[in-house]
């Protein structure tokens, strides 16, 4: 296990790196300005979809993880056929809805009288990530295979291809394609970072059984955790397009801010997260089906103490050096030392909820392998309200810092709740065994 996660560990923190290397570069020439507010307000539509949705840790992934290994060799092929083009029809709709509705939505976080041109470069970026949204299913399945196939190398180091692809597109793009050069970058590395995984991935598939019959019962399992998941994770999208419609009446370069704030931030807690999902959420669902609790309740106490030792040094560091961070990492060429106040402030709250955004994020995915989806959405759509109303009630206070405070104090919430539920729900599904046997 330990031999894995130092493997994950290590291509997820080049992809990060990379991620950082992006940042950087989109910093030095945009800074935040008019073509970088216009680009993460389009991601937000589009390649925040593929990255919660169809990425590792997603429920898409999540739930072909929890319910693969459960199902018979003999139809995991006509299984995998299935949910594949189920998860098409579903983002081949959701494409489809952005498109033709991206003028109106546009307008809840846009004053198109006054920025029409912020409104109309952030139309096309959104034109052109849309490919992303087709792309998600599939990505997050092929993901899923590789990993439970110990397949880690490729899907682990696929990230890093869309960002080698950004920075390239960026340096060579010239000035008439320098507002659309993010997307087009970002969207060619998509599909490339798809293509490199194929080859591996229909390999395990030309191995499976030739049967082509599909058992019901395994599809009808896969979708009483999918949709409850997908569902719990587009709220949490929801939350995200609170913050980008809190954004709409502070100053330009808001939204750019809150992006590189919270993209550095997860750098350290996303090489954590993914390190530990892609070996150890995989182990959960097949003691989960072995009904072995004593052991799941001593992997997840040890897991849990050494999430929490390992993220204090970070916590710290964010919070003491915060500014200095950002200086030393971001304030040159367009990134002004306005750009660094701005995410500097937001960067502190981000930094002081991250050790229960972490601990938030293991208790959802352990519910998961447990086959309960439901309690994180109910969880999720309350968090949204509480978010809603603590931006409108500590904006006018606090202004941009709002944003990440009520972000850190949601965190705490929500991990508490998750914390109670699953406490009851593991007792109960335990005392249920016991009493069978």
């Amino acid at each position: 296990m330990l031999r894995v996660i130092g493997l994950v560990a290590s291509l997820t923190f080049i992809s990060k790196i990379l991620g950082l290397i992006r940042d950087l570069v989109i910093a030095h020439y945009f800074g935040t300005s008019v073509y970088s507010d216009a680009f993460n307000l389009a991601y937000l539509f589009t390649g925040n979809i593929f990255i919660i949705f169809g990425c590792i840790g997603g429920p898409i992934y999540n739930s072909v993880v929890a319910i693969l290994p459960k199902v018979k060799r003999s139809t995991q092929k006509p299984f995998l056929k299935k949910i594949l083009w189920q998860s098409m029809y579903i983002f081949t709709a959701v494409a489809l809805i952005i498109y033709f509705a991206k003028p109106y939505i546009l307008n809840a976080f846009i004053d198109k009288a006054k920025h029409l041109e912020y409104f109309n470069l952030t139309l096309t970026n959104i034109d052109l990530l849309l490919i992303l949204i087709l792309i998600t299913g599939p990505n997050a399945i092929i993901g899923a295979l590789l990993n439970i196939y110990k397949k880690y190398f490729m899907s682990s180091i696929s990230p890093a291809i869309t960002n080698i692809t950004l920075i390239v597109a960026v340096m060579l793009s010239n000035v008439s394609l320098f507002g659309m050069s993010l997307a087009l970058g970002t969207t060619v590395g998509g599909l490339i970072a798809l293509f490199i995984q194929w080859p591996a991935f229909k390999r395990i598939m030309d191995k499976g059984n030739k049967s082509i019959k599909v058992d019901k019962r395994e599809i009808h399992d896969f979708n009483l955790i999918l949709y409850p998941a997908l569902l719990s994770t587009g709220f949490a999208q929801i939350m995200t397009f609170v913050d980008g419609f809190f954004c709409r009446g502070l100053e330009e370069g808001s939204w750019t801010a809150v992006t590189l704030s919270s993209r550095l931030i997860q750098m350290p807690m996303g090489i954590l997260i993914t390190a530990v999902i892609v070996p150890f959420f995989p182990k959960i669902s097949v003691l989960v089906k072995q009904q072995k609790f004593d052991e799941i309740k001593r992997r997840l106490l040890k897991l849990n103490f050494n999430l929490i030792m390992v993220c204090i040094p970070a916590v710290v560091i964010g919070c003491i050096w915060h500014e200095e961070i950002i200086r030393i990492i971001f304030e040159r060429g367009a990134f002004n030392a306005r750009s660094t106040e701005m995410v500097s402030s937001l960067f502190y709250y981000f930094s002081l909820g991250a050790i229960p955004y972490v601990l938030k994020e293991f208790l959802v995915r352990t519910f998961y392998s447990f086959g309960d989806s439901r309690t994180p959405l109910y969880v999720m759509v309350v968090t949204i309200l509480l978010k809603a109303g603590l931006n409108y009630t500590l904006i006018p206070v606090m202004g941009l810092k709002a944003l990440a405070f009520s972000m850190m104090v949601l965190n705490i919430i929500s991990f508490l709740a998750l914390l109670v539920f699953f406490i009851i729900r593991f007792r109960k599904v335990r005392g249920a065994v016991k009493s069978l046997n």
